[in-house]
């Protein structure tokens, strides 16, 4: 029985990929069953003003394994994602995925972990994962998984309309990218009435102390000059909308507190956050003007700083949109 997909060749990987995904569709070889999504939702949703705290470990549907510390540092992530939203999306596609036929995307897939989750949740729907630097995971077999290695910058190989459901979260492109290619993009493959989903943490820290202060300060320098702006987060609805093509917006924020006052997340994010830094401690030091020990003394003074102070940060943040493409037409106005 063939498991999960990977291709060498771009040309095979492409004509493969869209050949079984619509074989799986239309043979009903799996006992499929063809569902029309229905058109984007009328329904307005309100903006929160105060995100809720989440910093309760009891009576969750997906708490944090202790083995959390001996997996990959992608799957550690996905599992503190999980967690906080207490599922792996939010977009209201749940009962479709379940009736099966649903085509599922996930932009910048990395390993693969959240592809071949949700394979093992919904198996009559299909996924697919592409990441321009290919390492996905090899350990699982599922019928219902593709990987293709592709760059969303260098333009999907998907067919217009193809996706119920184009799903990405942790990515770094700059403004220019988002509004030149991006957005065009993932509105381009999500059917009409289907669903975008875009997850990031907003990258910011309150109350805050002055190590906090001077480590965010360069690390943003940092990817600045990389022309990535980290604090992207809230400018995802204008990039979308600016393909006028969206409508129905949805936005969620959770404040996690860091450190101990956070529960069982908390120290998990610090030590992300702390990782972050040291893996780019030497251009820190460069940008600072300090020594590469000194970075050493400013994370750990911050690791103290946040438990002192009950730091929090905007983690998680989740923008849903719905692309409404063609029934721009009977739209009437006066």
């Amino acid at each position: 029985m063939p498991g999960t997909q990977f291709y060498n060749n771009e040309k095979e990987r492409v004509h493969t990929c869209r050949s079984n995904a619509n074989n799986k569709l239309e043979s009903g070889e799996e006992h499929v069953t063809q569902v029309h999504l229905p058109t984007a939702e009328k329904r307005r949703f309100s903006k929160k003003h105060a995100p809720p705290v989440f910093n309760e470990d009891e009576n969750l549907r997906y708490p944090l394994s202790d083995n959390d510390d001996i997996i990959t540092h992608s799957q550690l992530l996905h599992n503190i994602h999980k967690y906080i939203w207490q599922n792996n999306f939010s977009s209201p596609v749940d009962d479709l995925l379940r009736k099966g036929s649903a085509r599922v995307l996930e932009i910048g897939c990395g390993d693969g972990t959240w592809t071949i989750d949700l394979a093992k949740d919904f198996t009559w729907s299909l996924f697919t994962g592409i990441d321009a630097h290919a390492k996905f995971a090899q350990r699982v077999e599922h019928t219902n998984v593709t990987f293709l290695k592709a760059d969303v910058l260098d333009g999907l190989p998907f067919d217009p309309d193809t996706f119920d459901l184009v799903y990405m979260r942790f990515l770094s492109f700059s403004e220019k990218q988002w509004l030149e290619k991006v957005a065009n993009e993932i509105i381009r493959v999500c059917k009409p009435g289907g669903w975008v989903e875009i997850n990031d943490s907003t990258n910011d820290y309150s109350p805050k102390g002055s190590s906090t202060t001077q480590l965010e300060a360069a690390y943003h320098e940092y990817l600045k000059s990389k022309n990535i702006d980290l604090i992207i987060n809230p400018k995802f609805e204008d990039y979308l909308r600016s393909t006028n093509k969206i409508t129905v917006i949805r936005r969620e924020e959770k404040r996690i507190t860091l450190g101990k006052g956070g529960g069982k997340v908390g120290p998990l994010l610090v030590q992300n956050i702390t990782a972050t830094w040291e893996q780019s401690k030497k251009t820190l030091s460069e940008l600072m003007g300090v020594s590469e020990k000194d970075i050493d003394n400013l994370i750990r003074t911050f690791q103290k700083e946040v438990n002192d102070l009950k730091t929090s940060t905007r983690y998680g943040n989740q923008a849903r949109y719905s692309p409404f493409k063609q029934m721009v037409e009977y739209v009437v106005t006066r």
